[in-house]
């Protein structure tokens, strides 16, 4: 007598096998069925299976309680607990009724899941191998039953591992609609099409404030970004930014912000477009270009940025021809230098053009060649001169050649001479001169390096230039051109100690000694000795300490300490310090600390501080202080911001995204981070 569980595994076996034969008979495609019990009518042509069941047919997977198969009519219906994996889709369902022949059928009450998305739909009808038409739908990015956001349309439709489009679309936080949209896509295995950040606040100069930034992603290639500000008591702004990447072909992008100033009544303004295009193998072209109603525009918009004010300005467009053996740039360019009242400086110059030529590095014989060629023509060059501006042109060029090559002399010992030439044409820097200035120079350095021990490495380089032809005191090529040098530019001994303590700390000391001896104050052989330490003994510590002092006279010039420990995605601290001797009563510290609260809760703080030890005075010149929450499928954020008089607090509430958007400048892509120039 067979045991219940040979007869259950007994009707398995055979309830398969049967669906299997009536299937590749009636189909002609293979079709598996499992469950607890099969069984066949054969007078009706009716197949009925019964718990856990399991269909696989045609790259689908069908799961239910019930499952009953109506061969003759090719009709499936299916109830209890029912799902369909299809691809790297997931469809729950209470029922479906499926034409297996014509690949057409209705679901009701359906819930589907495509990573990152989540989809309701009342009724989704299959109208083709890889399309279905869905009724009463929302999506989101949240996977509750009662979403914290979504959107919401009555008809759409959904195709398989591609994308989600709904018609005439309300979207919902909390219940409550806040926007529409004619047409909204989702593509499934991606980030959300459209996303948004918002930020109220307030400032002690502007008072209330509200951000908001609305995201919308056209393709994977062209992602754009609509800001609309107000700003309190100081304006209201709109800015806009666009960007367009295909990896290692195009590169675009467009940034640009304006407001009105209410305090002044003013236009303030900027726009920044770039490209960036591979012609074909060798040449590449690239363009840039900075506009702004004044220099200082960025003082009060980019909250975020250290470096926030920038009073320079390069507009500028390239040629560039990059082979195996060689480097060729043309560059026009624009730059442009502004001082405290907003006027150019005679910093100022536009390049038309700069010519820009080198060969890598070719070895013949055991000798390494290096040769490269510079012209640069600076018109409209302003140069501050007997007190007054003049504008006039300026031409440069330059040819450099030098040969080296590597001697072994024992196992620890090497040595790499170097000798080379160099020819400098230029203009003179007084405009009342029309003279060309021709200059020579000869060069030659010898490096050695000396293995001490297993430890300890020794590193001396003497380096020699020498100009041959006199230096007009009208015109000072670069600090290290001076007149009474003699004609000796440079002459100097400079010794590098790298002493490995462990595999990882590593000490280095460096000085050196000019031979020269210029009729100069500030003239000194000794250069200062300059002491570094660097630890690293793990991914998440890392400390560096730097020393400085004279040697002529013995003076302690500074010290530097920069240390980090931690993850910055987990736990970090940071702490850097710096003194400096001529301010020998104060001491400059950077801390910053973050980590996580909980697995909701995240806290960062930075700060800035100057501290007068004397008399334990402490003064912020910047505070930052950063809490964040996790909110499911939001992101909720504030930061408060102290700069010297001026202070802000802001809230950021932003939908969740995970996948990468944004394009840097150097091209890849990352998570979408503040990159307005404004901001």
């Amino acid at each position: 007598m067979l045991t219940i569980q040979k007869k259950l595994l007994l009707s398995f076996i055979c309830g398969t096998f049967v669906a299997f034969i009536f299937f590749a008979n009636v189909y002609c495609y293979e079709v598996q069925m499992k469950a607890d019990t099969v069984t066949y009518e054969q007078d009706n042509g009716i197949v009925t299976a019964t718990g856990n069941v399991q269909l696989d047919w045609l790259g689908k997977i069908l799961k239910a309680d019930n499952i009953e198969i109506k061969i003759p009519s090719k009709q499936l219906d299916a109830q209890g607990n029912v799902s369909i994996l299809e691809s790297s889709n997931t469809i729950f369902t209470d029922t479906i009724h499926y034409d297996m022949e014509k690949e057409q059928g209705e679901m009701t009450n359906t819930f589907g899941c495509s990573a990152p998305i989540f989809f309701r739909a009342e009724k989704m009808y299959k109208i083709s191998s890889d399309t279905y038409k869905i009724e009463n739908v929302t999506i989101s990015n949240c996977d509750l039953d009662i979403p914290h956001h979504y959107a919401y349309a009555k008809h759409g439709l959904f195709i398989v591992d591609k994308k989600i489009t709904i018609s005439n679309a309300i979207y919902y936080i909390g219940g409550v609609p806040v926007f529409y949209f004619p047409k909204y896509t989702r593509k499934l295995n991606d980030d959300s099409s459209f996303r948004y950040d918002l930020e109220p606040g307030y400032s002690n100069e502007g008072g209330g404030a509200l951000k908001l930034a609305l995201k919308y992603r056209f393709t994977k290639e062209f992602d754009s970004k609509l800001s609309l500000d107000y700003l309190g008591s100081i304006g209201n702004g709109v800015g806009l930014e666009l960007s367009y990447n295909i990896k290692d072909k195009v590169m675009a992008g467009m940034y640009s912000y304006g407001t009105i100033d209410k305090r002044t009544n003013t236009q303030r303004w900027m726009f920044q477009p770039s490209y960036w295009q591979r012609i074909n193998q060798l040449w590449t072209v690239q363009a840039h270009a900075e506009f702004q109603s004044d220099s200082y525009f960025n003082n009060m918009y980019q909250q975020d940025n250290w470096n926030r004010v920038s009073n320079q300005r390069r507009s500028y467009l390239s040629a560039t021809r990059q082979s195996n053996s060689s480097n060729l740039r043309v560059l026009t360019e624009l730059y442009q230098v502004y001082n405290i009242d907003d006027k150019l400086t005679s910093g100022s110059y536009f390049l038309l053009p700069q010519v820009y030529y080198s060969i890598y590095p070719q070895k013949i014989s055991g000798i390494t060649n290096n040769l490269t060629f510079n012209f640069e023509n600076r018109t409209k060059y302003e140069f501050a001169y007997s007190s007054s501006t003049s504008d006039f042109n300026y031409q440069f060029a330059n040819l450099d050649y030098n040969a080296t090559k590597d001697y072994r002399i024992t196992k620890k010992f090497t040595l790499k001479p170097t000798i080379g030439i160099r020819e400098d044409v230029y203009s003179k820097k007084n405009p009342d001169e029309s003279e060309i200035v021709d200059l020579t120079r000869l060069y030659a350095s010898l490096n050695a390096r000396y293995r001490l021990t297993g430890w300890m490495d020794w590193n001396l380089a003497y380096n020699l230039k020498y100009r041959l032809q006199n230096m007009d005191s009208s015109f000072l090529l670069d600090s290290a051109s001076l007149v009474d040098d003699g004609g000796f530019e440079s002459n100097t001994l400079l010794f590098n100690n790298y002493i490995y303590l462990t595999s990882s700390m590593i000490l280095r000391n460096y000085t050196g000694y000019d031979f020269r001896n210029l009729q100069s104050s500030s003239y000194k052989h000794w250069y200062p000795l300059i002491n570094e330490l660097t630890y690293v003994p793990s991914s998440k510590i890392t400390v560096y300490m730097r020393q400085q002092q004279d040697l002529d006279p013995v003076k302690f010039n500074s010290l530097q300490l920069d240390t980090k420990f931690g993850q910055l995605e987990k736990f970090y601290f940071t702490l850097a310090s710096f003194y400096y001797d001529y301010r020998p009563e104060s001491v400059d510290l950077v801390t910053g600390i973050g980590f996580w609260i909980n697995s909701k809760w995240r806290v960062d703080y930075n700060i800035r501080n100057t501290c007068k030890y004397g008399d334990m005075i402490w003064s912020g010149n910047d505070h930052e202080f950063k809490l964040y929450r996790d909110m499911h499928c939001f992101n909720l954020g504030s930061v408060f911001r102290l700069r010297e008089d001026y202070w802000s607090l802001f809230f950021k509430f932003e939908l969740k995204s995970n996948v990468p958007t944004f394009m840097k400048k150097d091209g890849t892509k990352e998570v979408e981070t503040e990159f307005y120039p404004w901001r």
